[in-house]
C-alpha cells in the first residue's frame, strides 16, 4: 500500500467555493484544519472574469491574471489579507466577489520565510520568499540577471517537478512553465493553449535540483534586473504529483492514472498538440463522473461538458471519455493535489473517497 509524507492534506492544500455578495468579507477554508494560505488562485465559475493569482510573497491586493500576459495590478477590493484559516476580500470585484457570481479558489500553504538553503552554484538568492520543505511548495521573488545558467534557490530540499514563472512588471511576457513530463528543453505557457515550445533560453537545458532551478536568458524567466515570480512544486508521496499519461481514446474505459492519493484537484494538458489547461475540482461536484472544469489559460465560465467526464478516485483519476482535452490518442501532462492519501504514515487506511 502507498505511504504518505503528509497525513492531513488540509494543512497544505484546500479548495473553497463561495457566492459573491459585493461587500468586504472573509472567506473561511472548509477543511477541519486551519490553514493560512500563501498562494490563492481564484476562478469566477459563473462568468468570464480573469483568473486571479495572489500570494503572500507579493502581498495582499496584488494580482496577476493566469489567462493573459498583463502586468501585476493592485486593487484593494480583491484579496486583501491572508488569514489564519482563509483570506479576506476587500469589496465588490468581479474577479473575487461580484454580487451573486460563483467562485472557486485553490489554496496552498508554504510558510517558511527565512533560512533558505543555497550552495556554491546559487547565483540568485530570492527575496522575499515562502517555502515548505515538507509539502514541496515554494514561492520566490527574484531579480533576473539575463545570464544563461543562472541558478535560483527554491528552498524545498526536493527536486521541483513543476515550475511556473511570471514577470511582474511586464505585460508582454507570458507565464512560462517547466514540467518534468516535458523536460528541460521544452516549455509551455500557462496563459496559452499552443503546442509546447522548444528553447534553450528558458531552462538552459538543465533540470532543477534539490537546491536550485536553472534559467536561460529569456525575458519571461530572467529579464535583467526585473522582478519575477516563481511558484515551484515537488512530488510528495500521498500529497502531490506531477507526471504524464497517454490517452487511449476509449469511452468509457479511458486511461487510469495512479497517484497514491485521492485528488482534490487535477489539472490536465495535452502536449503532443495544443489544448487548454483543464482544471477539475472535487469540491465543485459531489460525485463521479466529474464534468465541470475551469481553465488556467482561459477566463471563460466554468464548463459542464458530458464528453469531458473524469472520475476522481481514492487512488488516482480515470478518464471516462475519448475527447481531445483529456483522453485522445495523445500525450498529456498533469498536476494533482490531494484530498487525502490512501493510507497514513502509520499504514492505516483512510476512508474511501
Amino acid at each position: 500500500m502507498a505511504f504518505t509524507e503528509i497525513d492531513n492534506s488540509e494543512l497544505f492544500f484546500q479548495a473553497v467555493q463561495w457566492t459573491g455578495n459585493g461587500s468586504a468579507r472573509d472567506i473561511t477554508l472548509p477543511g477541519s484544519e486551519n490553514m493560512q494560505p500563501d498562494m490563492v488562485w481564484t476562478f469566477q465559475r459563473s462568468g468570464s472574469e480573469n483568473n486571479h493569482v495572489f500570494d503572500s510573497v507579493r502581498g495582499g491586493q496584488k494580482r496577476l491574471y493566469s489567462n493573459n500576459t498583463a502586468a501585476e495590478t493592485t486593487n484593494s477590493n480583491t484579496l486583501d489579507e491572508f488569514q489564519t484559516d482563509g483570506f479576506g476580500i476587500g469589496g465588490d470585484d468581479h474577479g473575487v466577489n461580484h454580487n451573486t457570481s460563483t467562485y472557486v479558489a485553490h489554496c496552498w500553504k508554504a510558510g517558511t520565510t527565512s533560512g533558505i538553503t543555497t550552495n556554491g552554484s546559487t547565483t540568485i538568492t530570492p527575496s522575499p520568499y515562502s517555502f515548505s520543505a515538507l509539502a514541496g511548495i515554494s514561492i520566490v521573488k527574484y531579480a533576473g540577471n539575463a545570464t544563461s545558467g543562472a541558478k535560483v534557490a527554491h528552498g524545498m530540499g526536493k527536486v521541483p517537478k513543476f515550475i511556473i514563472t511570471k514577470r511582474q512588471d511586464e505585460g508582454a511576457e507570458s507565464w512560462t512553465t517547466y514540467h518534468v513530463g516535458l523536460g528541460n528543453t521544452k516549455f509551455t505557457e500557462v496563459n496559452g493553449s499552443g503546442t509546447p515550445g522548444t528553447a534553450t533560453n528558458r531552462w538552459n537545458d538543465t533540470d532543477p535540483d534539490t537546491v536550485n532551478f536553472t534559467l536561460g536568458n529569456e525575458g519571461s524567466v530572467n529579464a535583467s534586473s526585473q522582478p519575477l515570480m516563481a511558484w515551484c512544486f515537488a512530488n510528495v508521496a500521498g500529497f502531490a504529483k506531477y507526471g504524464t499519461y497517454k490517452g487511449n481514446n476509449k469511452d468509457p474505459e479511458g486511461t487510469f492514472v495512479y497517484l497514491g492519493f485521492a485528488p482534490q484537484v487535477v489539472v490536465c494538458r495535452r502536449v503532443d498538440s495544443g489544448d487548454n489547461w483543464k482544471v477539475v475540482t472535487r469540491k465543485v461536484e459531489a460525485h463521479n463522473p466529474m464534468d465541470q472544469s475551469v481553465k488556467w489559460d482561459n477566463a471563460a465560465a466554468e464548463a459542464t461538458e458530458s464528453d469531458h467526464e473524469i472520475d476522481l478516485l481514492c487512488n488516482g483519476f480515470k478518464l471516462r471519455e475519448n475527447n481531445a482535452a483529456f483522453n485522445a490518442s495523445g500525450d498529456y501532462i498533469y498536476c494533482a493535489w490531494a484530498k487525502s492519501p490512501i493510507v497514513n504514515s502509520k499504514n492505516v487506511p483512510n476512508n474511501a473517497t
